[in-house]
C-alpha cells in the first residue's frame, strides 16, 4: 500500500525523497522506511533512479505504471488542469504488456473463479434461456456502449430498437444508428466465432470497425492525427506505423495464454493506439467481448459501469500508462456477469 502510494507521489509532483518525507500521506513514515521501500521498488524495476548526491530523483517505470490503481479522486485531482504536457504514443508500452503478467495472481484467481460460476451456468441453462440472456447482453452491452459516447437511448429504448425495429422518439438518427451498430458487432462476433477463438487477425479487428462506423463515419486505418477530448495525449500520425502498431497488438494478444489478458489487451489498447478516425473505444469494448464469448467466458456487458470511471480509467492508460483501473472495471464486470447472467 505504501509503496502504491510513493509511486502516485511520483506521478504527481513529487519526484524526491525529501519531498516525499514533506506529504502528509508519510507524516509518520520514517526517512530510513522510505528509502527502503524505494530500493525495493527499484529493484523491482518499478521505480528508477536518476542523478547522485542530492540531485538523486525517482520516476515510475513503464512497469510501475501498469501495476499501479489510483483512486477516481487522484485522478481527477492529476487531470485537473488543462496545461498538462503532451504525452506522446510510446513505442516501448506494448512491449512491456508482451513481458508481463497484467493480472496478479489474486486477480487471475477471481477471474477463474467468476469465469467458472458463468460457464457451470450456461452449461446448466437451457438453449431457450441462453438465446435469451444472449439478447440481454447484447442490447444492455449496446445501451451502455453507446451511452459512454454521449447517446441519449435509454436501455428501455434500446431493447424496443433492437428486439422490435422501433426507433425512440426525439433521438437522432445517428444515435439510433449508434445502437444499431452495436448489435451488427455483436452479431458478426458471434456468427464468426471461430475469427476470435483463433490467432486474431488485424482484418477482423477492422470488420468490426467497419460495422460500427456503417453510416456514422469512414471506417478504415486513419491516415492523419486525431485528437481526444479533454486528453493532452498524441497518438501516431503515420499511417504506415499505425497499421504495423495494430498487427503488432494483434501478435501480444495471439502471444497471452490467459483469455482474460487477451481481452484486456483489446479492451484498453484499441483505445490507446486510435487506429480509427472515430469509433476505437466502441471498436475495443467489443472486440474485448468477442474475445470472451469466443472462448465461453464471460461478457463485459458494463452495465453496472459508471461513466466517469470508465472514462478516468481509459484515461488514465492514455496519459500514465496506468492499467490498474481499466483491470478494476474489467474484474467488476467479471463479478457482474458471474452474479446477473445466464440465470
Amino acid at each position: 500500500m505504501r509503496q502504491q502510494q510513493i509511486m502516485s507521489a511520483f506521478l504527481a509532483e513529487s519526484n524526491s525523497l525529501p519531498q516525499l518525507l514533506q506529504l502528509p500521506t508519510f507524516a509518520d513514515v520514517t526517512e530510513r522506511t522510505l528509502q527502503r521501500d524505494l530500493n525495493e521498488l527499484i529493484e523491482l524495476g518499478l521505480v528508477k533512479r536518476q542523478g547522485e548526491a542530492r540531485a538523486v530523483t525517482y520516476s515510475v517505470t513503464a512497469l510501475g505504471q501498469l501495476g499501479l490503481t489510483l483512486s477516481e479522486s487522484q485522478l481527477e485531482q492529476l487531470f485537473a488542469t488543462e496545461e498538462r504536457p503532451d504525452v506522446r504514443y510510446d513505442f516501448a508500452r506494448l512491449d512491456a504488456l508482451q513481458a508481463s503478467s497484467l493480472f496478479t495472481e489474486k486477480e487471475q484467481g477471481l477471474l477463474t473463479q467468476y469465469d467458472s460460476v458463468f460457464k457451470e451456468k450456461l452449461r446448466t441453462a437451457s438453449q431457450d434461456i441462453l438465446r435469451r440472456e444472449r439478447e440481454r447482453i447484447t442490447i444492455e452491452l449496446s445501451w451502455k456502449s453507446s451511452q459512454f459516447e454521449g447517446n441519449t437511448y435509454s436501455l428501455l429504448e434500446t431493447e424496443t430498437l433492437l428486439k422490435e425495429g422501433i426507433p425512440a422518439t426525439g433521438k437522432t438518427q445517428e444515435e439510433t444508428t449508434m445502437v444499431l451498430n452495436h448489435k451488427k458487432a455483436l452479431d458478426f462476433s458471434e456468427q464468426h466465432k471461430d475469427a476470435f477463438a483463433g490467432a486474431l487477425k488485424a482484418q477482423t479487428i477492422l470488420e468490426l470497425h467497419r460495422l460500427l462506423a456503417e453510416g456514422l463515419f469512414d471506417h478504415g486505418i486513419r491516415e492523419s492525427l486525431v485528437g481526444i477530448t479533454g486528453s493532452v495525449y498524441k497518438p501516431l500520425d503515420n499511417k504506415f506505423q499505425i497499421a504495423e502498431e495494430l498487427q503488432r497488438l494483434c501478435g501480444v494478444i495471439n502471444a497471452k495464454e490467459s483469455i482474460y489478458e487477451k481481452a484486456l489487451l483489446a479492451f484498453t489498447y484499441i483505445c490507446y493506439l486510435q487506429p480509427f478516425n472515430d469509433g476505437n473505444k466502441r471498436t475495443g469494448r467489443i472486440l474485448a467481448n468477442a474475445l470472451l464469448y469466443a472462448h465461453d467466458s464471460f461478457p463485459l456487458s458494463l452495465r453496472a459501469v459508471n461513466v466517469n470511471t470508465y472514462k478516468l480509467a481509459i484515461l488514465a492508460f492514455y496519459e500514465l500508462g496506468i492499467l490498474g483501473n481499466a483491470k478494476q472495471v474489467f474484474i467488476s464486470q467479471a463479478k457482474f456477469a458471474a452474479e446477473n447472467y445466464a440465470i
